[in-house]
């Protein structure tokens, strides 16, 4: 105090000595705050007395802990949980599998036992006919022979009569009939003296149809436990969406009630072609073995194709199943 006294005596009697005085009392007046009333200063503490970081990046993960923050920014960002409804969910088939491919978005929107090896029956003649198509000259004129009548069904084809091969395609496809099948795979054997069968299965190895593989080219079926042909609801979808991409012209004629064709009249063995106005092209198939078979590609709306198939169900249930798959594509 009695320093204190003096410096004020100081002052007041030698004006030109304040300025040391005033700056000797802020220092005091400050080292008392620090350490009377703010022990705690961060000033004083012994972190103030750490190198400072070497870095802003290091000063900031000093801070803050990014990794949480981030952890904690990404599950927010999580869909939710809540389970998305698809309107096949509790759908009723008499089919055995079904498959729907959506031909513009390139993936498939239902599969029900998709990959499952089925018996095909007459589906059998959409490769017949592609394989045909490929191997026989358009010129070539097929040769309905006796052993080609005497197969199952009679579309009125008549012994001996001669077919350009994309007309006798035609009539095959629409009518599902085995006698034309069989005249354009015993006219490949005999002039070119290969195997048309095997080169239906080199077709399908060739477009990647795993589970396909064929004895006959008609489809129908051998023994009461053997097939004609084998494959999967995918399958078939696969095979639809090579031909509609490659050459639609090949199944078109599928689009008609009916065929006029040589004088003769064919008719379509689908049932569902007037109940959709999308339909584009399709093939029926039915045997002890298989049971019902549908393959369709149909518009839903404008522009937008998709590729239906149904295997196993029965005569009548699989244009029901088919439709109902059809109604149910959002």
């Amino acid at each position: 105090m009695k320093t204190l006294k003096n410096l004020l005596n100081n002052f007041w009697s030698n004006p030109n000595k304040w300025r040391n005085s005033v700056v000797f009392l802020l220092v005091v007046g400050f080292l008392v705050y620090l350490v009377v009333l703010k022990p705690d200063s961060d000033f004083l503490s012994s972190s103030s007395l750490a190198p400072p970081p070497a870095s802003l990046r290091e000063a900031l993960r000093a801070r803050y802990d990014f990794q949480n923050l981030f952890s904690s920014l990404f599950v927010s960002s999580q869909p939710s949980a809540e389970p998305v409804f698809s309107p096949f969910d509790n759908i009723q088939l008499e089919a055995k599998a079904a498959y729907v491919f959506d031909v513009s978005k390139n993936q498939p929107i239902f599969e029900f036992n998709a990959e499952a090896q089925l018996p095909l029956a007459s589906l059998t003649k959409i490769m017949t006919a592609l394989v045909a198509k490929e191997k026989l000259p358009p010129y070539l004129l097929v040769t309905i022979t006796k052993e080609a009548i005497l197969q199952e069904g009679d579309e009125g084809f008549l012994a001996e009569e001669q077919w350009p091969v994309s007309d006798l395609i035609d009539a095959m496809l629409i009518s599902s009939s085995n006698d034309a099948a069989f005249a354009l795979k015993e006219e490949f054997n005999k002039d070119f003296g290969g195997d048309f069968v095997s080169l239906m299965n080199e077709k399908a190895k060739e477009l990647n149809l795993t589970q396909t593989y064929f004895l006959n080219a008609t489809g129908l079926d051998l023994s009461q436990n053997v097939s004609g042909g084998y494959g999967s609801a995918k399958d078939i979808a696969k095979l639809l969406l090579f031909i509609i991409k490659k050459d639609f012209s090949l199944i078109e004629a599928t689009r008609l009630n009916s065929l006029i064709s040589h004088s003769r009249e064919f008719k379509n063995t689908n049932q569902v072609i007037n109940d959709m106005p999308g339909f584009i092209a399709g093939k029926t198939g039915f045997s002890d073995l298989a049971g019902g078979n549908l393959a369709i590609v149909v518009n839903k709306g404008y522009g937008r194709p998709f590729i239906i198939v149904v295997l196993g169900s029965t005569y009548n249930g699989r244009f029901n199943d088919v439709k109902t798959l059809y109604n149910l594509i959002p």
